[in-house]
């Protein structure tokens, strides 16, 4: 098959997309009360907006992997943009909370098919020593959402309305599609005979473990970082401009964190990388009720934070990638899966411990976060042991011919 060369810079593009799609995941949190005010709906029923676009996206991106495997991942990226592109008009035009709730769906739909393609994407055009890096790129925009747009789609929302967020989260959709669809060139991965053999990697052990350990350790995170105001309470005196300072080192330290989890991954392999990113988020959190009450050292904690959490994604995807290559987009689907349930379930979780917690149930939140991650290291561990299983073992010969997608970068 002949290589086509992209006539812009692929993975920058790739991750200008996961830019979009970080920003519209969790700039809701910040528009919320406007979105209640306007639709008489009281917070709490507005929170669903959040919760269906989580959950919609972890049901959805396994699914959807299984069933797009073939697909030219180009078609399927620009579908996916597009798709998100009209989930966001139809957010912005919603004139009732049922309604938004639908669009949010089919917003999330579009990011469930994008993430997972734009990582499978960026491995396969990449050398084998290079891809941690790659994916950390792709990642890098979901981490600089954090940074950037979620701040600025807040902002927007205070001065021209929360419709006008989505309107935003709209047209750069829109962009992002069309110079996919230019700048992108032709990858095929190769597919398995049929859905049956697309799907059996899913049900390898390692497989399982890592995605597991990716639920564990995104909800124990989740359980403390939905309720950040609240927690750095005490540091902050309530003041909402230094929370956002915060929240800014939390966000240009979580996009270093990605970088570095990239290049250690290249250089040092998914084991330990995983392991010490995890670990040091298990410290954070369990560290959090004594860094929470002064200014200093909550924005150290917050720094480490940062690092930690965003660093455990590229080895994640490196090793899944790895475990079964020809089902990669299934595969970084589940992981994706496991994140936003991981969001979603941390959410919830928190929200009982605060209900029932008594006195001390903001401490509690980090130090059950640090149980979960501790449980997510004896997860990664088990999977790092567990072998491949004989019936998909690969003859040398047969690994040896592992198909090429077209194109390749860096």
């Amino acid at each position: 098959m002949a290589r086509t060369r992209s006539r812009l810079p692929v993975l920058p593009l790739l991750a200008v997309g996961a830019f979009a799609i970080g920003t519209d995941t969790f700039v809701v949190a910040g528009v919320l009360p406007e979105v209640a005010g306007d639709l008489s709906a009281d917070l709490a029923d507005a929170g669903w907006v959040s919760t269906a676009f989580a959950l919609t996206y972890a049901v959805l991106a396994p699914v959807l992997g299984a069933f797009t495997g073939r697909l030219s991942r180009r078609t399927l990226l620009v579908v996916s943009l597009v798709v998100f592109a009209l989930g966001n008009v139809a957010s912005a035009l919603a004139q009732g909370l049922g309604p938004l709730l639908a669009a949010r769906v089919l917003t999330a739909a579009g990011a469930a098919l994008y993430i997972p393609a734009a990582s499978a994407s960026a491995a396969a055009l990449s050398a084998p020593e290079r891809r941690g890096r790659a994916m950390a790129v792709v990642l890098g925009g979901i981490s600089a959402a954090t940074v950037a747009g979620v701040p600025f789609g807040t902002w927007v929302a205070a001065d021209l309305g929360w419709q006008s967020t989505f309107w935003l989260l709209a047209g750069l959709g829109a962009v992002c599609a069309g110079t996919v669809a230019a700048g992108l060139p032709e990858v095929r991965l190769p597919a398995a005979p049929g859905l049956a053999a697309r799907l059996a990697p899913a049900r390898d052990p390692r497989v399982l473990c890592a995605v597991l350990t990716t639920l564990l350790f995104m909800t124990g995170g989740y359980l403390a970082l939905t309720y950040i105001g609240a927690v750095l309470a005490p540091a902050t005196d309530g003041d909402g401009t230094t929370l956002a300072l915060l929240l800014l080192v939390f966000g240009v330290l979580a996009v270093g964190g990605t970088v570095l989890g990239g290049r250690a991954t290249d250089r040092w392999g998914t084991t330990p990388v995983l392991l010490a990113s995890v670990s040091g988020l298990a410290v954070v959190l369990a560290t959090l009720p004594l860094t929470r009450g002064g200014l200093p050292t909550a924005a150290v904690a917050m720094a480490a934070w940062g690092v930690a959490a965003m660093a455990t994604q590229p080895p994640q995807q490196h090793r899944l990638f790895a475990i079964a290559p020809t089902s990669g987009p299934l595969l970084l689907s589940l992981n994706s899966s496991a994140t936003f349930a991981g969001i979603s379930l941390g959410g919830f979780l928190g929200g009982r411990v605060l209900a029932h917690g008594g006195a001390d149930a903001l401490d509690r939140l980090g130090v059950y976060g640090a149980g979960l991650a501790v449980l997510a290291l004896v997860t990664a561990l088990i999977g790092v042991l567990l072998k491949e299983p004989a019936s998909r073992q690969t003859p040398p010969a047969a690994a040896a011919g592992a198909p090429e997608p077209v194109g390749k970068t860096g």
